[in-house]
């Protein structure tokens, strides 16, 4: 009896096994396929439904960046006071006498004119006359005075007129404001023993300004024998443009009591 060939039998089982083990890989690929998109749907539903919140978000972190735009400006604030406060007491000790510490207001400054307006008033005691000054010397004095300001005018300006002494050699003359950054020492002999490099300070003459006070120092000299006279140039000690507080003394005929 003739065997049937059963090739075609053994090939199908071959299919079918192949077919059994290779489309579970294919089934986890689709599935796979089929599941990405509602992963990344659900994802997507997920930040739709956090976005409702970002306007929220926002605005607290407005309101953050305001609240420390405020505590920033409170503490530039009170680094000023405190500065001041420093200041204020570097003066009180700097000076010989007691006075009231004055903030700048504002300034003139012209060949005309330099004149500068304080925070200090009638109702702090001040007078026309009192002395301004700082720890570096001499700064001018009140020439105008209102209930809660004063005008005062500088040591340049051309109508300041100041006695004044050479420290080392106590040749004396008069300080005259020129409108420029320097002072007219006038009045001095030919042979007035003053040289470049010298103190000069307040002489104390007239009543109004204290003996004293640094003024400045000379820089220039010039000695004309035609009118028997020596003038220098002083550069004040006080930088006048970089003023931003000064203590007002009471002018010094005030200090002394009347004799009986």
């Amino acid at each position: 009896m003739t065997s049937v060939p059963r090739r075609p039998t053994v090939v199908a089982c071959l299919l079918f096994l192949g077919v059994a083990v290779f489309s579970e890989p294919l089934r986890h690929l689709a599935s796979i396929a089929f599941r990405a998109p509602l992963v990344v749907l659900h994802g997507g539903v997920r930040i739709l439904a956090w976005l409702p919140s970002l306007p929220a978000l926002s605005e607290q972190q407005a309101a953050l960046r305001r609240e420390l735009a405020s505590h920033q400006l409170e503490l530039i604030r009170l680094r000023e006071t405190i500065r001041r406060l420093t200041r204020a007491q570097q003066l009180q000790e700097a000076a010989s006498q007691p006075g009231v510490v004055a903030s700048i207001l504002g300034r003139t400054v012209l060949p005309t004119e330099h004149v500068v307006l304080v925070d200090r008033g009638r109702r702090d005691g001040i007078a026309p006359e009192t002395v301004l000054v700082d720890e570096q010397g001499l700064v001018g004095r009140i020439l105008q005075v209102h209930e809660t300001t004063s005008t005062a005018v500088l040591l340049t300006d051309p109508s300041s007129r100041v006695a004044g002494l050479v420290e080392r050699s106590r040749e004396s003359g008069l300080l005259m404001g020129t409108g420029g950054s320097l002072i007219e020492f006038v009045y001095l002999d030919l042979e007035a023993d003053i040289q470049i490099g010298d103190r000069v300070v307040t002489a104390g003459l007239g009543g109004s300004f204290p003996t004293g006070l640094a003024v400045g120092t000379v820089v220039r000299l010039a000695r004309d024998e035609r009118s028997a006279s020596t003038t220098a140039w002083v550069s004040p000690a006080v930088k006048v443009r970089r003023l931003e507080e000064v203590l007002c003394v009471p002018p010094a005929a005030s200090e002394a009591e009347p004799e009986h």
